[in-house]
């Protein structure tokens, strides 16, 4: 088993954890973001499902790419996503932009699991 320092196990804990705790975050604001936009709670909550939709599919990407390109390009790939998706959700206008948005964001997401748990299974043998 190889050692993983301190600092090094403190990130991949926070990079695991990111994309729910993102989440967490995220699900208080709903009735304020259907208010501002000026839609459903049901057209809001579907931002949940996007979301989601976008980890799945990064999860099976972003797996695929740090297998050919690295783990750390690929993570840093994930952050680059995750904070594009961030911005246009911050300036978002309208419910679609927002869908897109959180779909990027997940996307990008993603990364921190997916390339963190294959770095612990890649450290441990047996």
């Amino acid at each position: 088993m190889k050692k993983v320092s301190v600092p090094s196990l403190l990130l991949m804990i926070i990079l695991v954890a990111f994309p729910q705790i993102s989440e967490t975050i995220y699900t208080p604001s709903l009735p304020d973001i259907s208010k501002a936009l000026h839609v459903s709670n049901n057209e809001v909550q579907l931002t949940l499902s996007v979301y989601f939709a976008g980890f799945a599919l990064g999860v099976f990407f972003i797996g695929w790419l740090s297998d050919i390109i690295g783990r750390r390009p690929a993570m840093l790939f994930g952050i680059v996503v995750y904070g594009a998706g961030s911005f246009l959700c911050f300036i978002a206008n309208s419910i679609e932009v927002l869908l897109l948005s959180r779909f990027i964001q997940a996307f990008g997401a993603s990364a921190g699991s997916v390339v963190t748990q294959t770095i612990l299974r890649e450290s441990v043998e047996g």
